[in-house]
């Protein structure tokens, strides 16, 4: 077996190892929760629905109720199962549009049946297209004899082309950043662009797409997920006099404010659909005609194919003790559903030219890595693959867009969190960005200006993981809360947190506990000083997010916080807030607190201020976070008075 055969072998096992322990996740999961695993955020039970709309091409119905949804690890854009009774006996599967406090929109490609309307369950659940992209991507790759393909094996060098003149579109661009589209367009196979937190990583990639582009190369620029794809086409979207950007996905996953370049809109506003606007209507009279007539359903039937009814109902008499009147009648539906059919066909023609055309014409198509392997894009090759959040992509997911390019330039930073896998595959944690980074170092270059932190808060991330690399630009190196809150006067009770320090430790000596329903944890004590802290900076209108690694202690601090995100490590990845509220929880064992990348997400997140609540005996233990205990102000607990009548700790059900 050759190098090219084992590696394509290897990720077929890991995938479908993949795919069967996330379809086993979900269909566990919902056997022993049942109703119980609404309380974890992946199901929401006793729902309403209506139809809302047709939108191009799916109808959207709302799904809603009075009593509003306590917590939700359900996104826009995540694949859901509807059902009523056993959810596992539901083949009845949708894409989530829009999320409210008690509503949730869900979009299907054709109408759902008369019992998804009334006192359904909506449950998140796999997307089992994305497996069948991956290994139609490894067949691809195995394919492929190119100068990329070695490289990925890691039987062939990248190569540097000669040096370039760049008239940057982005002025503001820094020297790093500039350098790294500098050396991205040398590159004639792979470059490798290091984004440390804030440093304007996707920013960097928007110049090297307009970039190719003008160089006229064909660009294909994808993420792992439909946020990050849709951060890309913002940033594009401000250079559209330059270049035509396409958009494929899901309309519905799609940001409203970005709808005019994706493919369906674009579609809908050709001028050959006009055309199929005329067939459409025409189908609508001939489905209304149809309607009319009798449905040749087995009952009428009787064993008779449809040029049998036909042929029989020219007879002018009674078949099989099917009387000549219903003959008569299914021979029209018959005959009128025939010419809907060529209609259809007609249609779905006009419709593949239309999308041809504007496919071709872009010089910019923009997808998530999924969506790469759509039949719109079969048979189009790329002269440019550009992958942002490379580090976040599971390798035989960033295949998918690769096997149509020629060269790769991938985005991201292998510090931070690796690709969620359920089946905890080491092989499959392990991303192409941080492989090819670690085999091809020269081919690589690091974004050194953040414009996120304040210093001090990057002072302890940027010696732990990036060899002290990062300065704060100078728009942020200084900044703190109390920039926010100019002219107010700050309580005296309220000024131990409520100041220009930037990082600050709160050693809560509390007990950890395994939840009953999971093998999450949660500790009381730090949720209910997380709390007063939440309390004290809303008192202030200052912007504050919770952090915790556990999914327990988000259901928790939850039900004490309102109208705060209160979010696991993994879900806040991306995000940023001016205030973060770590609660680290364990007290006796590291549990996840061990994988230092995490931590690293947690306390990159903050812009003005890191409240960090932990057990510092615990944390003390290893180097690492001994040092991020230290880096810190230490306040004791006694400055919160806390007692239980200022907080009550609401019980999990409520």
């Amino acid at each position: 077996m050759n190098i090219k055969e084992h590696y394509v072998n290897k990720f077929m096992k890991l995938i479908e190892k993949e795919r069967k322990y996330e379809m086993d996740f979900h269909r566990e999961e919902i056997k022993r929760l049942g109703d119980k695993r609404e309380e974890v955020g992946r199901a929401i039970l006793h729902l309403k629905g209506r139809k809302l709309r047709e939108e191009l091409g799916s109808i959207i119905v709302r799904y809603g109720r009075k009593k509003p949804f306590k917590r939700l690890e359900i996104s826009v854009g995540d694949v859901v199962l509807i059902s009523k009774g056993n959810p596992l006996h539901s083949d009845l599967f949708g894409n989530v549009v829009e999320i409210g406090k008690n509503f949730i929109d869900i979009a299907f490609d054709e109408a759902p049946p008369k019992w998804a309307y009334k006192d359904v369950r909506i449950d998140l659940y796999v997307n089992d297209i994305t497996f069948k992209r991956m290994k139609k991507a490894l067949n691809k790759f195995r394919n492929i004899n190119n100068k990329l393909v070695g490289i990925i094996l890691g039987i062939d060098e990248p190569r540097m082309g000669k040096e370039v003149k760049v008239k940057f579109f982005d002025k503001n661009l820094n020297e790093s950043q500039k350098n790294a589209v500098i050396n991205a367009l040398r590159a004639k196979d792979l470059y490798l662009i290091h984004g440390p937190p804030g440093t304007g990583k996707t920013r960097t990639i928007t110049e090297v797409i307009i970039q190719e582009c003008m160089r006229k190369n064909k660009v294909l620029a994808t993420a792992d997920s439909n946020i990050a794809a849709d951060n890309i086409l913002s940033n594009l979207s401000k250079y559209t006099k330059y270049i035509n950007i396409v958009r494929i996905g899901h309309p519905t996953r799609i940001s409203k404010e970005l709808i005019e370049h994706s493919l369906f809109y674009k579609v809908e506003k050709h001028e050959k659909y006009k055309a199929i606007k005329k067939i459409k209507e025409e189908m609508s009279k001939l489905m209304d005609e149809r309607d009319k007539y009798k449905k040749p359903i087995p009952k009428w039937r009787r064993g008779m194919s449809d040029e049998e009814i036909v042929i029989f109902s020219k007879l002018n008499k009674d078949v099989r003790g099917v009387p000549r009147d219903v003959l008569k009648s299914m021979a029209k539906w018959i005959k009128t559903n025939e010419k809907i059919k060529k209609l259809r066909e007609k249609m779905k023609k006009i419709e593949e030219e239309i999308i041809k055309e504007i496919i071709r014409k872009a010089d910019v198509v923009i997808a998530t890595n999924s969506m790469a392997g759509c039949d719109f894009l079969e048979g189009f090759e790329f002269d440019v693959c550009v992958i942002d959040e490379g580090s976040q992509s599971m390798e035989p997911s960033a295949l998918i867009p690769i096997v149509k390019s020629k060269k790769l330039i991938m985005a991201g930073d292998h510090k931070q969190l690796p690709p969620t896998v359920l089946s905890e595959d080491e092989e499959l944690k392990k991303t192409l960005f941080e492989r090819l980074i670690k085999t091809y170092p020269k081919f690589s270059s690091i974004l050194k200006i953040q414009y996120r932190m304040n210093e001090k808060i990057m002072e302890f991330p940027n010696k732990a993981f990036y060899d002290n690399k990062l300065k704060a630009h100078d728009s942020v190196k200084s900044q703190t809360i109390l920039d926010l809150i100019k002219g107010v006067e700050i309580d005296e009770e309220d000024k131990y947190i409520i100041n220009e320090e930037p990082v600050v430790f709160i050693d809560v000596k509390g007990k950890e506990k395994r939840d009953k329903d999971s093998t999450s944890y949660y500790n009381e004590e730090e949720a209910k000083v997380v709390a007063k802290l939440v309390e004290t900076f809303k008192k202030y209108n200052i912007p504050v997010s919770v952090i915790t690694p556990y999914d327990a202690q988000v259901k928790l601090i939850s039900n004490l916080c309102e109208d705060i995100e209160v979010s696991t490590v993994d879900g806040f990845q991306g995000k940023e807030n001016e205030v973060i509220i770590i609660s680290f929880v364990r007290t006796e064992k590291f549990g996840f607190l061990e994988d230092l990348r995490r931590l690293n997400v947690a306390i990159t997140r903050a812009k003005r201020k890191l409240v960090i609540v932990g057990c510092k005996e615990l944390l003390s233990q290893n180097e690492t976070y001994k040092e991020l205990v230290k880096s810190a102000k230490l306040i004791k607990l006694n400055e919160f008075k806390l007692n239980e009548s200022e907080i009550v700790l609401k019980k999990a059900q409520n």
